[in-house]
């Protein structure tokens, strides 16, 4: 008799169940009316505008998950899993859930339609392009753009302390963000300056990262894309960019560097590689996942060699990042420019 059964199959099932739950509490703030302590369904039902019994049920579920915890007389605490969906604490995932829970899910409603299409499945749905529609909703572009950040810049320390950025004098960070990455790297490497590149709704006017880092006096800040040109600089780095282009894109973006790059410069990408066979990993589902939303996509190594050659640059080598866990397999793609 097989040990493989239907159970597995049932699992995956539930567990969009379980994401939708998730979902819906972050959307309710239920972890932050719970902050101070335990409350009865009714009070908590009265703060988030819900039906009790409801509300008690979706409490229920949740609890058994380990997200919250019932104790008597129908009252609900919170657990450390709880913590991650508050508002107000440092390491919160609660925006990337929103955004993950709304947009995303409902983007993979129609992936069976893409797949025989070849069309984006966001497109599909809200009869846009992603990025067209973070500009017009702006409770779920601020909810992506936080999402999508470092809560700390103390969070990306592990880049260059794996990563070796040394003999830079100034390093270009293109679509960086609220510049924690940057901050990061330029905090261990005092001699070194920064330029960081982002579009004018992605930039923190307060300079938090930099100014917490202490680094803000090297730093400069320019509004524009990885499409635009580009100030010169020593070295490259672009995270968790390309893989929302396809590769047309990625080649304009690369050879935009290409073109303002030092000599003896390099670039660096920080981006996932999807490892070779079968072997798991969370890239052959983000893959899916850029696929769906922006037409992008994630790369295989050689994809990436491909990528960079197109590009005027030569692969070199790709460090992995350990501080990435759950089989992300991010990596630091460098490349130098290749001999003309």
């Amino acid at each position: 008799m097989s040990e493989v059964s239907s159970v597995r199959v049932r699992e995956t099932m539930y567990a969009g169940w379980l994401s939708a739950a998730v979902y819906s509490a972050a959307q309710l703030r239920v972890a932050d009316h719970l902050a101070d302590g335990a409350r009865g369904i009714d009070e908590l039902a009265e703060l988030t505008g819900t039906h009790p019994e409801s509300l008690y049920r979706l409490m229920r579920a949740l609890a058994g998950a380990g997200y919250f915890r019932e104790e008597a007389n129908r009252r609900f605490g919170t657990t450390p899993l709880a913590d991650f969906l508050r508002s107000d604490t440092e390491d919160s995932v609660k925006d990337l859930v929103l955004f993950y829970g709304r947009e995303v899910y409902r983007a993979y409603g129609a992936l069976s339609e893409a797949v025989r299409t070849g069309d984006r499945a966001f497109d599909i749905e809200y009869g846009m392009p992603l990025w067209d529609y973070l500009n017009t909703v702006e409770d779920t572009g601020n909810a992506f753009r936080k999402g999508m950040g470092a809560a700390t810049w103390t969070e990306q320390l592990p880049l260059p302390r794996t990563y070796p950025f040394d003999g830079i004098g100034t390093l270009v960070d293109v679509g960086g963000g609220t510049g924690s990455m940057l901050a990061a790297v330029l905090h261990e490497h005092p001699g070194m300056k920064g330029v960081l590149v982002e579009i004018s709704a992605g930039i923190d006017r307060t300079m938090r990262h930099f100014k917490e880092a202490g680094v803000e006096d090297r730093v400069e800040v320019r509004e524009g894309s990885a499409f635009d040109e580009l100030p010169e600089g020593d070295a490259y780095l672009i995270s968790c960019v390309l893989h929302a282009m396809d590769d047309e894109q990625s080649v304009r973006a690369l050879r935009r560097m290409r073109d303002s790059v030092r000599p003896g410069g390099r670039v660096v990408i920080l981006e996932r590689i999807v490892p070779a066979g079968n072997e798991p990993g969370l890239a052959r589902m983000l893959d899916l996942t850029m696929m769906l939303m922006n037409g992008g996509k994630e790369r295989t190594e050689l994809e990436w060699r491909t990528l960079l050659s197109a590009s005027g640059f030569r692969f070199t080598r790709a460090v992995e990042m350990p501080y990435f866990s759950g089989g992300a397999e991010l990596y630091a793609i460098e490349g130098v420019p290749a001999e003309d």
